[in-house]
């Protein structure tokens, strides 16, 4: 990745791959401002880029909460949600055992090779800035 992306990897996390990976893609958009289709183009790529397994959970700064499965379905993640004083709060996990702890409901799995996108504005509403 380093000689064609001129991206260094600093760690043996596949986490830190997947990230390097999602924003090299991203920055290939040559985009300053990236919309929702940029993000779930870049997650394609990076779909076809990466086999394995492999779930991930992500916030963009100032534009949202991104959470995406791979094609296999290998590792879980879902969402689930809840209604509060402040709207509806939201909740990303690998099990729905910690949903239900947290008295959220409404769980859903996230499909394998699905990505979903939260936008800021409905994190916003929900209370958690």
């Amino acid at each position: 990745m380093d000689a064609t992306a001129h991206r260094h990897i600093n760690t043996s996390s596949d986490s830190e791959l997947l990230l390097n990976l999602f924003a090299n893609n991203l920055q290939q958009t040559g985009k300053f401002r990236i919309n929702e289709d940029d993000i779930f183009n870049a997650i394609g790529g990076l779909m076809k880029q990466c086999t394995g397994a492999y779930a991930c959970v992500a916030m963009l700064a100032g534009f949202g909460i991104i959470a995406f499965r791979d094609p296999n379905g290998i590792r879980p993640v879902g969402m689930a949600s809840r209604r509060s004083n402040s709207g509806k709060d939201y909740l990303f996990a690998s099990e729905s055992i910690v949903a239900d702890a947290l008295g959220f409901s409404e769980w859903e799995d996230v499909k394998p090779g699905q990505s979903l996108f939260l936008p800021l504005a409905a994190v916003t509403d929900a209370g958690y800035w």
